[in-house]
């Protein structure tokens, strides 16, 4: 959902995005992506608030996936804007549609056909010292992919996303008397690099190969114990990879005295009774496949320091709150004391 916040930032090359008119505030902006895989399936729904603020999630919306065969299944609200969907995937050759009912007001997505080509993904990962976040040298870790491309001529168009999870032990406090049970672990996930679009068009190259940089984040200590990153390749159609294309144009766009106002980006929703209101984000069906790769401590170049390091004479109140919570560790980010079913590692 963080690439819908980049609707509200400057832009340049207006001739390129088809703008009409400019962001205003109470604007509905809907993204969802719909797969093929058995996973949770996601829609948010917000509303644009003032310029440069994040969008308001809406709450109370009707949220619907509809099938080109006449089927219906119904998102569940989770809070903050958020509606889930489980159970239910895309089947190749089918099509489907996002119905969103808001305030009597119905909003309808093109239908969008799952495709059918997927690419292989070939992870790795380097520790280095560059420019990241400042002009000095830092510690980083880049995430890199030699992709190649189905022996066909038919058209793909690939999106990738990445995802961290890392294990996070809490601290054994014994105290005194019975001791207590050892507490589970922290399984904590995040987007990296939430801000970089990884696209790839296809269907105007002979070539085959291509290595990209998918993600970089800062090393912390958050690699002191197994650290997984798993790459998911979207497999989209035309106009998916035109629209994020566009959403790439904005966020590369670093302004300038001669930017005109926020404008919108236009996706693939309108209001069936009102085709003129600006409805913002998109619905994408999307093939889809997972690759992951991890690293251990003993990859990491660098010193990192235990800051939940148990010493039997430190005082427990003295422990900082990421080494006696999952959530004061997690900071907002999704967590579980459950270890996903692929965590396996040699």
């Amino acid at each position: 959902m963080v690439f819908l916040l980049y609707l509200l930032l400057p832009v340049s090359c207006i001739d390129k995005l088809d703008f009409v008119g400019e962001t205003k505030e109470g604007q509905l902006v809907i993204y969802g992506l719909f797969t093929d895989i058995n996973e949770r399936q996601v829609v948010n729904v917000s509303q644009t608030t003032a310029t440069g603020l994040a969008p308001k999630g809406v709450p109370n919306a009707q949220v619907s996936l509809l099938t080109s065969s006449g089927g219906k299944h119904r998102y569940f609200s989770i809070g903050n804007g958020d509606y889930e969907l489980y159970g239910v995937f895309a089947v190749e050759g089918q099509s489907y549609a996002l119905e969103v009912v808001l305030d009597d007001e119905v909003y309808l997505s093109k239908y969008e056909t799952v495709p059918t080509l997927v690419a292989e993904d070939v992870l790795s990962f380097a520790f280095v010292n560059e420019p990241f976040r400042s002009e000095a040298p830092e510690s980083v870790f880049t995430v890199y992919s030699e992709t190649t491309l189905p022996a066909t001529r038919d058209p793909i168009y690939l999106r990738w996303a990445v995802e961290e999870t890392y294990i996070w032990p809490l601290v054994y406090l014994p105290g005194t008397g019975f001791p207590p049970p050892v507490p589970p672990p922290c399984f904590i996930s995040d987007v990296i690099e939430p801000n970089r679009l990884n696209l790839f068009d296809g269907s105007g190259t002979s070539t085959r190969r291509t290595k990209l940089v998918l993600a970089k984040r800062m090393v912390d200590n958050s690699f002191l114990y197994p650290f997984f990153v798993s790459v998911k390749q979207l497999s989209i159609n035309r106009e998916a990879y035109e629209y994020w294309e566009k959403i790439k144009i904005v966020i590369n766009n670093q302004g300038s005295l001669f930017d005109i106002p926020p404008a919108p980006v236009f996706g693939n929703i309108a209001n069936v009774e009102d085709p003129n209101e600006t409805v913002l984000g998109y619905f994408e069906v999307a093939k889809t496949k997972v690759t992951r790769i991890y690293t251990l401590r003993a990859d990491v170049p660098f010193y990192l320091v235990d800051p939940c390091q148990f010493f039997p004479n430190k005082p427990d109140d003295s422990y900082a709150a990421e080494c006696k919570s999952c959530n004061a560790r997690a900071q907002g980010r999704r967590w579980t004391n459950d270890a996903p079913d692929w965590w396996k590692f040699d």
